[in-house]
Parts: structure tokens; sequence; C-alpha cells
């Protein structure tokens, strides 16, 4: 069987690189791009503009690559680990044929889930604005961007591009699009997401947005609990007592969060005006980078779980705290919290 998959693959292969071009790579071959830096805080950023360039979203929705003619540009690109072995270009070539746009586009697109994922959408995503602002000097601008269809993606980009028209083309998997010019930052391996002067700007933008839109919150948003009740993944994380947990914190003066009944803006303000957080590790805690100074994040999480809110805590300059549970089954994102281990922190 083995044999079988293995002949057929170099079968197709060989017809595929008979029609497409076989790719070259390229890491620094910059007679095929343009490069400047950028200086933010303490990070550089580099930004890259193409010509004539084609773009091209791998199946994992998690790779997108530079390609001119034949040649893939591995340092602009993103995600290009394991290329070898599982992607398509590699496998069968280039195409000649590709949908093409005779204009110009500001490339905002990044690896990892953006498309789907609130913490990458404002972690990942939204930055690049603003080390592209200078690009987005035109009247009108044409952003390339991940999938956009939820309500704060369209949200965060009307607010933070203000008085332009926006036109924007997001890209279909296992599909060419070439462009007549593309500009672009750092790729995901070399993007610094906590860099404090970055997030800080991109915070002072949006709660800026959210003043002029006379974006109102009560005052009993003091401390707040971050629900997952709306998460959307099959295998979510989960507390097993997570209405045990919710109670007790109710009963301790926490609203309790569904943060997708709330606009883009509210959940910039509740986190700016919150000085304590609790929540399970999630997407949700992006939102810290709205809260001030010294705020109290409580994290519960598990050793297994990443640990990227406790750099954003400490990115942000927030007294972040975690409240670490080992997992009840290894398969399963599931763990339970012993009241006792909230008491001392809240």
């Amino acid at each position: 069987m083995n044999i079988i998959k293995f002949l057929y693959k170099n079968t197709l292969k060989h017809i595929f690189f008979k029609i497409n071009k076989p790719i070259i790579l390229s890491i620094h071959n910059q007679k095929l791009y343009s490069v400047r830096s950028f200086l933010l805080g303490k990070k550089n950023y580099e930004i890259f503009t193409f010509r004539k360039t084609k773009v091209y979203m791998d199946s994992s929705e998690g790779r997108y690559f530079y390609i001119y003619k034949n040649t893939l540009l591995i340092k602009p690109s993103i995600a290009t680990n394991g290329l070898t072995d599982t992607s398509n270009i590699y496998n069968y070539g280039i195409t000649k044929f590709c949908k093409k746009f005779n204009i110009e586009v500001v490339s905002i697109i990044s690896g990892k889930d953006a498309k789907d994922n609130y913490w990458h959408w404002l972690i990942d995503v939204l930055p690049r604005l603003i080390i592209l602002e200078k690009e987005l000097n035109n009247e009108e601008v044409t952003l390339l961007v991940p999938d956009y269809k939820k309500k704060y993606q369209k949200d965060s980009l009307k607010y933070l591009i203000k008085n332009k028209k926006i036109n924007y083309i997001s890209l279909n998997r296992n599909r060419f699009s070439k462009f007549e010019k593309i500009v672009s930052c750092s790729n995901n391996e070399n993007f610094e997401y906590f860099n404090f002067s970055l997030l800080y700007k991109l915070r002072d933008k949006i709660l800026f947005q959210a003043n002029n839109n006379s974006v109102l919150i009560k005052n009993d948003y003091e401390k707040i609990n971050i629900s997952r009740d709306d998460s959307t993944k099959k295998n979510k994380r989960c507390l097993e007592n997570n209405r045990e947990v919710e109670k007790f914190l109710s009963e301790n003066g926490f609203k309790i969060l569904i943060l997708s009944k709330y606009s883009f803006l509210e959940q910039a303000v509740i986190f700016n005006k919150a000085k304590i957080i609790i929540g399970l590790h999630g997407a949700g805690f992006a939102n810290i980078i709205f809260s001030k100074e010294k705020t109290k994040i409580i994290e519960i999480t598990s050793s297994q779980w990443p640990s990227e809110i406790k750099r954003l805590s400490q990115c942000m300059l927030l007294n972040h705290n975690d409240i670490v549970v080992n997992k009840i089954d290894k398969k399963a994102d599931t763990i339970n919290l012993p009241i006792s281990k909230i008491q001392k922190y809240i």
C-alpha cells in the first residue's frame, strides 16, 4: 500500500511539474524586493515592498508565501518551517494561472488562526497597522487580510483606519493571487508582538475611538470574570466545576462576562476600567492590552498550556498571577479548580 501511495504521489508530481514551474527557494535575494527598517521602542521591524508578486495561502491557513515568478521569498513569507514536507507548492510547483489584481495592497496577513481567534487578530494582525501606518496615507486603501467575517474584525479595522475608503481582499486556500505592488511587514518568526511601545500605541488609538464614540460603561466592572461559554472551539478549554466557580466569584462581587455580547469598543472600555480580571486561559485575555498599569490579572491555567498571557501581562506592566491546576485528562483540556485556590487571590 505504501509503495502505491509513493508511486501515485510521484506520478502526480511529475505531471504537475510538466504543467507548472518547479519552485526555487530564495532566502536573501533582495533583488526581488526592497526592505527598510522601522524602529518602535527598542524593537526593529522590517517593511517589505514587492512588485508583480504572487501571494499563496497554504491549506493550513497558517502559512502565507510571497512568490516572484517561480521563486519563493522565504524571509518575508510567513511560517515556512516544514515547507519541503507539507506544502503543495513544493510538491506540485507554481502555476502560471492565477487571479491578477493591478493594484497596490497593504498586507496585514499573519500566520496562526487570525481568521477565527480573537487573540491572534488583536495581538498578531492589528499591530501591523501601526507599523504600516505611513502606507495608509491614500484616501482609498486596499488591505490584504485574513478572512474577516466576524463583526469585531470589521469594527476594529473601521476604527483604526479613519476617514478613508477601505477595500478588503482575503485569500482563498491553495489559490495564487498576483498584485502589482504589495507592502507588508516582518513575518511571524521575526515579528515581536510583546512590544510595549507597539501595543500601547494600538491601545491608545482604540481607546481614543471609544471616547469619540461615547462608549459608556457603568462602574460595576471593577472586578470581572471572563467566561468561556461563548467559545466555539470543539475541544475548548473548560472548568469542570465552572458553575461553582462562577457562583463563588459572583458572591464576591465579580461580574461574569460573556465577551461576545459586547462590542469591540465596549470590551476595550470594560478592560480599561477593571481593577481585577480573572478567567480561564483563553483568547479573551488579549483585551488586557487595554488595562491600566498594575491591574491585577488572575489566570487560571494548566502547566501544559502556553504562557503568552503571562508574557503579555509583563509587557503591559500588569500584576499577573496564575493559578496552576493539572488537567483531569491528558487528552482533554478540562481542569477542576478548588475554590480554596481562588480565595487568596481575590
